[in-house]
């Protein structure tokens, strides 16, 4: 259709991974598009190679990825692009220099941006110039609301459209269409071809708009408003993830404000910074740091942060395991053969002012969080899987708590504690690290009961590439005698939902128990295996004290939660010690 028709425009935006697939498969694609390029009657955009929302990745990754966009488009396009697509309009005015230095001359933002800055004469009807620490570029309006326009009929649309403009002078607008909608422009819905019946009102004499692409505007039109236009992102966007239904407080909203309200946004973003800096310390092996800096980048889509709204959990699942495996195949590609070593660091990773513990092996990693003492991150890297990744707020391996017998029967039964948890929400202490044994050394303080009773808690994390081991000492040190229940919380990313249904199996009360994984509770327990046969990875629990075990699969985050539980009962200053072991094969 745009092949027969030389005076019908189009601004096209393929993304790399798109342009991957069509070379794969359909090469005689770029053919007609160079020649549509090449007759100026269509105009490819830049951007970033893997969809990437610019404002929140490095200056470094922002640059790479825009320039092998680049390279694509014009290796298959002949023509090196002018313009540059922002998925979902996220917008920062630091991206303006990493633009510069690619050569980009303008982008498109969307209408709402525009109005959200608050200044006279900038409506989202004409281009502005946006400037950053000496840097400029040209910011075009963008309409997202039309991304269904079949819906609308050719009259009504130019109609609302414009309605929405000044009289007496000129405006311009991008009107963005959805890839999945273009099949519905072109073909005949029974009313005729949507396309054809915009052409005729284009062809008559009258017409009041014409239709053109950005860099043909911007080249007749060199003088522009200058604005200064703030962090913002498009309201129009289908996501489920904006703090506010306003669209002007959304257009308001910097990506960073999204992403620190869900933790499982702020880790996998501390991951994607920590990986990048892995990455970017290469010296020497050129392919390597390639090879790591790509699969990075990989990790950098914007739907892993905007989740559309339509998206199911098993779908948001594989987007979260997809990213993990990129980023775990970089970091795997930054470790020198010989130079790597296993180790524990000290390292404020998720950027709360506390640092971490990050413990490194040849086949695991494992991050320990000073609030609650719990591993937050557990990586087989075997798999290329971040198997506490369960998408929820209190996930972690190794949560401790001190309860009462009613609230862990509550616990058992799927419900939540009463009380105010001991432990779970403390922030422990006294980190002292042994590198050369792998260990790590935590405690915390807590209070039980009505009459506060105080409470120590010793835990030894020893780390192996075979699993991990845990000592906990209970001491109380309350001058009354000391009941309750010490359980052990491990919250595991094996989704009950899995094509590949995982099974467990329970050594209690000397009999072995096998099935698939499903609510239960079962007393005096030896040991406890999960088997994820999606990746053939099996974990096993045990301890030095057989416990009450509870296993419940949690359908809302695809993941699984055993709970260890013991009875305690202690008197003045006597302490108690469990050991815990759980043991990881693929």
């Amino acid at each position: 259709m745009l092949y027969n028709n030389p005076e019908l425009n189009f601004t096209l935006y393929l993304s790399g991974l798109f342009i991957e697939w069509a070379e794969r498969n359909h090469d005689e694609f770029f053919m007609i598009i160079e020649e549509l390029v090449a007759r100026k009657q269509v105009e490819v955009l830049g951007g970033g190679y893997y969809n990437p929302l610019y404002p929140i990745i490095p200056p470094a990754d922002r640059v790479g990825q825009t320039e092998l966009l680049t390279t694509a488009l014009r290796k298959n396009a002949g023509k090196r692009p002018r313009g540059l697509y922002l998925p979902a309009s996220a917008w920062d005015p630091s991206i303006i220099s990493s633009l510069n230095s690619c050569g980009i001359e303008y982008i498109l933002l969307d209408r709402f941006l525009f109005k959200a800055a608050g200044q006279t004469g900038v409506d989202g009807t004409l281009p502005v110039i946006l400037e950053d620490n000496g840097k400029t570029i040209t910011a075009v309006p963008l309409d997202n609301s039309y991304l269904n326009i079949h819906t609308t009929a050719p009259d009504v649309f130019i109609q609302e459209l414009s309605s929405g403009f000044p009289t007496g002078r000129e405006a311009v607008t991008v009107v963005m269409i959805q890839q999945n909608e273009l099949q519905n422009l072109f073909t005949n819905n029974g009313n005729g071809v949507w396309i054809d019946a915009l052409m005729e009102l284009y062809s008559r004499e009258n017409v009041e708009f014409e239709l053109t692409t950005p860099a043909k505007y911007l080249k007749n039109k060199p003088q522009y408003f200058r604005a200064s236009i703030g962090a913002g992102i498009s309201p129009l966007i289908n996501t489920e993830s904006f703090p506010d239904k306003d669209p002007m407080i959304i257009a308001r909203t910097s990506l960073k404000q999204i992403i620190v309200r869900s933790p499982s946004l702020v880790n996998l973003y501390a991951k994607m910074m920590y990986v990048h800096a892995m990455a970017n310390q290469l010296k020497g092996d050129k392919s390597r740091k390639k090879n790591a800096r790509e699969e990075l980048w990989q990790a950098q889509n914007h739907l892993l942060y905007l989740v559309p709204t339509a998206k199911t959990i098993q779908e948001i699942r594989k987007l979260r395991n997809y990213a993990y495996r990129s980023l775990l195949l970089a970091e795997k590609s930054s470790r020198i053969r010989g130079i790597f070593s296993s180790s524990i660091n000290a390292y404020d990773f998720d950027m709360d002012g506390q640092k971490e513990y990050l413990c490194q092996l040849d086949t695991i990693n494992c991050y320990v969080h000073n609030l609650a003492g719990k591993i937050f991150e557990f990586d087989i890297l075997a798999v290329n899987r971040n198997y506490v990744d369960c998408v929820s707020v209190d996930k972690g391996l190794f949560i401790d708590h001190f309860m009462d017998k009613e609230d862990a029967q509550r616990i058992r039964d799927g419900h939540k504690p009463v009380g105010e948890p001991v432990f779970a929400h403390t922030l422990y202490q006294d980190g002292c690290v042994d590198t050369s044994r792998m260990e790590l050394n935590l405690r915390a303080n807590g209070f039980y009961g009505s009459f506060l009773q105080p409470i120590l808690l010793r835990k030894q994390f020893m780390f192996r590439n075979e699993g991990i081991q845990v000592q906990y000492i209970l001491k109380n040190e309350s001058p009354f005698p000391l009941s309750g229940i010490f359980m052990i919380e491990l919250d595991l990313a094996i989704s009950p939902e899995s094509p590949k249904e995982p099974v467990m199996a329970v050594y209690t009360e000397d009999v072995r128990k096998e099935g698939p994984i499903e609510t239960c509770t079962y007393d005096d327990v030896s040991w406890i295996r999960l088997d994820d046969q999606e990746t053939g990875t099996r974990f096993t629990l045990d301890s030095n004290e057989n416990s009450t075990a509870t296993i419940i699969p949690i359908h809302d985050t695809l993941s699984t939660k055993v709970f260890l539980s013991w009875n305690v009962e202690l008197s003045p200053n006597f302490e108690t010690e469990k050991m815990v072991f759980l043991k990881i094969s693929c």
